[in-house]
């Protein structure tokens, strides 16, 4: 899967937290503090977690098979 598609795919959670974070300032305008529930930032963080594993696994992934690709290419030019 090329870099593109992976966020695309995984980008909607991201943006459904980011929204509720606007969400919360906006209901707190004018105080100096936001309360969240233990829930909510839990899955905020769990939430921006998986995308940052996700996107570590598949970049991890695609360097890997560059660099097979860079070792055949490699391979095949000296004889």
């Amino acid at each position: 899967m090329d870099m593109s598609k992976f966020v695309n795919r995984r980008l909607h959670p991201v943006r459904v937290a980011l929204g509720l974070m606007n969400h919360e300032m906006e209901l707190s305008r004018g105080e100096s503090t936001i309360t969240l529930d233990r829930e909510v930032v839990r899955s905020l963080i769990e939430t921006m977690s998986l995308f940052v594993e996700d996107f570590e696994a598949s970049n991890r992934a695609m360097r890997e098979t560059q660099q097979k690709k860079f070792a055949q290419a490699g391979g095949s030019k000296v004889g």
